[in-house]
C-alpha cells in the first residue's frame, strides 16, 4: 500500500472519531448514565489532535473566526477528558490538563481576539509544547505532537471566505 492511501484511511478514521466528538464533548457535566460508554481518552487526545491541526492552518491564515471556533472544541475536549478521566493510570489527568493547557488556550484566545498572527504562533508553539509535557507527565511521552508542516485536508480551505 501507499503511504498516500495509508494516510488517507487513517485521516478518514480520525474524522470519523471527530465528526462523533462535539456530541460527547457537549453532554451535561454529570457522569454518564448508567449503561452508557464515554469516549476512550485517546479519542479524546486524537480528536484534540486533528483540532490541533486546524487551528494550526487557520491562524496561518489568519480565518480568525475558524481559529476561534477549533480553539473553543479543544477546550471542550480537553474539559471532557478532565472531566472523564480525573485520575487516569495513577496520574492526577485533570489537574495535568489544567496546569498544562489554561495558560496557552488563554495566550491563544487573546492572539485570535486581536487578530494578531505573531502572537497566535508563540502561544500555538506553547500549545504544542503543553501537549508534550502533558505526555511525558502520563508516562505517554512517545505520543509527541509537533507543529503542522502539511495538510491532510485536502476536501477543506482554510483561509477566510472571499480571500480564496
Amino acid at each position: 500500500m501507499t503511504k498516500r492511501f495509508i494516510l488517507t484511511i487513517c485521516v478518514g478514521a480520525a474524522a470519523m472519531v471527530a465528526a462523533a466528538m462535539p456530541l460527547a464533548a457537549q453532554q451535561p457535566q454529570s457522569a454518564p448514565a448508567a449503561g452508557t460508554t464515554s469516549p476512550a481518552l485517546a479519542d479524546i487526545m486524537s480528536t484534540t489532535q486533528l483540532r490541533h491541526f486546524k487551528l494550526a492552518y487557520s491562524g496561518k491564515v489568519g480565518n480568525w473566526s475558524l481559529a476561534g471556533y477549533e480553539l473553543g472544541l479543544i477546550q471542550q475536549s480537553f474539559d471532557a477528558a478532565a472531566r472523564l478521566y480525573p485520575m487516569f493510570k495513577n496520574v492526577p489527568q485533570a489537574e495535568l490538563i489544567k496546569q498544562e493547557s489554561e495558560p496557552p488556550l488563554a495566550d491563544l484566545r487573546r492572539a485570535i481576539d486581536s487578530k494578531n498572527r505573531d502572537d497566535f504562533v508563540k502561544a500555538f508553539a506553547r500549545l504544542t509544547q503543553a501537549c508534550n509535557r502533558c505526555h511525558q507527565a502520563a508516562g505517554v511521552g512517545f505520543i509527541v505532537i509537533r507543529i503542522p508542516t502539511s495538510s491532510p485536508f485536502s476536501n477543506q480551505l482554510f483561509a477566510p471566505i472571499g480571500t480564496q
